[in-house]
């Protein structure tokens, strides 16, 4: 394969050649849909209780947050298939991505009733599927490497600020207008979102055909497959612990399926290869794998301290001199929101420092490093009677892997894999993210339930163990050839 300078690129891809206001409205509506998305995940711990308390379902609101996730997970490799084989639709399917949560939090603002959120929030998972299935593509399909890394990197920066704005903003709105006002501001945000990503770079099919990866029709089985599975997955190890109760005949059933329909979906793959829902290629790519490996055993172990430590310091930290001069609640977001200040400037930094190396490994080995330095001090350290501001520390330090993860899944993909490789590689690695969440939930909360009292130390353990895994295996990043990264 000749090598392409960066120029050559620009002239073929047509994507680069759209005019730069263009390109800017595209970039302004996937951060539209990454707010939106933040914003409604950080603030549901509020909203949802609330939106109980007014019309009733308190048995099972949590409901709405655990199932959330199933389409995202499904979608996903659906949403990547379709624009790796059609990148002239990546807009389209954006647009539809965005759209879609918007009329979730349409039904949700207008609900008398709360299952009707809940069957609404299955089809939240439009919004993740669109934003990091696809989105990030585009990003990376409509600027060139170094200035890719840039806005990437940015996507740190916007999910720091929409971590630290959400849960603050939201609770000053629900206190002062209500719930639904809430609802209605994030669902002015996604039709924003949809409404510039359509008028953003638009492109005909058949000028961004030499992008397209070869293949034949729609994997339809193969989608089937994904989706059954991965949704029978979570929502059997999402509800284990409370609505379907691990050992009882729905949620074995649940897991039998999941297993039965991945088993298809292997055999499917097998017999498709790369006309498969998820390309056997895709599989074959080291980068891939490391990189879904990373993304599933970050998110599967910042479970403990993303939703634990709020509950650690409201339950077992109310005598210390912060927590009763500003209220165990106060001082349990407060513990939370550190973590996201960080975030406001790595994430520029590291999305160049991965656009300019080409690789991702040196972001990576800082992050991990730090990440398992600060989960062994809070094995050590998170006991009762620590003092808060211990926590405070090392949820504040916890903001330079948790920032290096954001721009390492919106970042490493666009800039390690080949233009063909991308889309398909990117959804296939963003299948991590969920599943982690999900898996990481059901497995802390389990060992939780068992053991009340030394289980949030047991669980720190588990996911120290997760990330020193997560800091060997990002050793196998290999650094693609100069001509395969300006594609």
């Amino acid at each position: 394969m000749p090598e392409n300078t960066a120029e050559q690129v620009q002239q073929t891809n047509a994507f680069m050649r759209a005019p730069e206001g263009k390109k800017l409205l595209t970039v302004i509506g996937v951060y539209c849909g990454i707010i939106a998305n933040l914003l409604i995940s950080t603030s549901n711990a509020t909203v949802l209780p609330a939106a109980a308390a007014d019309i009733g379902g308190m048995d099972i609101y949590g409901l709405a947050q655990s199932i959330s996730s199933v389409l995202s997970v499904a979608l996903m490799p659906v949403f990547g298939f379709i624009a790796a084989r059609n990148p002239h639709l990546k807009r389209i399917l954006c647009t539809i991505g965005l759209a879609g949560g918007a009329c979730v939090l349409l039904v949700r603002a207008v609900a008398t009733n709360m299952m009707i959120i809940v069957v609404a929030n299955v089809f939240w998972g439009m919004v993740s599927a669109a934003v990091f299935g696809v989105g990030f593509t585009i990003i990376r399909d409509v600027y060139d490497r170094k200035k890719a890394g840039f806005y990437l990197g940015l996507v740190g920066t916007v999910m720091s600020a929409a971590t630290l704005i959400g849960p603050i903003v939201a609770g000053f709105v629900i206190d002062t207008l209500g719930w639904r006002v809430w609802t209605w501001i994030c669902v002015a945000v996604l039709v924003i979102g949809a409404l510039v990503t359509f008028f953003g770079v638009k492109v005909k099919k058949e000028e961004v055909a030499d992008l397209a990866s070869a293949g034949k029709s729609f994997d339809g089985f193969g989608a089937i497959c994904v989706m059954i599975a991965f949704a029978a997955l979570i929502v059997g190890l999402s509800m284990g612990t409370s609505y379907v109760k691990f050992g009882t005949p729905l949620n074995t059933a649940l897991l039998v399926i999941a297993v039965v329909f991945l088993i298809l979906l292997a055999i499917n793959i097998k017999k498709k290869g790369d006309d498969a829902i998820i390309p056997i290629d895709t599989l074959r790519n080291r980068n891939v794998l490391v990189l879904t490996a990373s993304n599933f055993l970050h998110n599967f172990g910042s479970m403990t301290i993303v939703f634990f430590i709020a509950g650690f310091i409201m339950r077992t930290l109310t005598n210390d001199p912060i927590c009763q001069t500003i209220g165990s609640a106060t001082a349990a977001g407060l513990a939370s929101a550190l973590m996201a200040v960080l975030g406001l400037v790595l994430g520029p930094i590291f999305g160049k420092m991965i656009a300019k190396a080409g690789t991702a490994k040196t972001v990576m080995t800082i992050g991990n490093v730090v990440r398992v330095v600060v989960m062994a001090c809070f094995v050590l350290f998170l006991v009762p009677g620590v003092p808060v501001w211990v926590i405070y520390v090392l949820m504040f330090l916890a903001g330079i892997f948790n920032s290096q993860q954001q721009v390492t899944q919106s970042a490493a993909p666009q800039i390690m894999l080949t233009a063909k490789e991308r889309t398909i590689g990117n959804s296939t690695i963003q299948l991590g993210q969920n599943l982690g969440a999900g898996i990481g939930m059901a497995v802390f909360t389990l060992i939780l339930a068992v053991d009340p009292a030394g289980g949030m130390r047991i669980c720190m353990v588990v996911a120290l163990v997760a990330w020193i895994i997560l800091l060997f295996i990002t050793f196998l990043l290999k650094k693609p050839a100069p001509e395969e990264m300006e594609g």
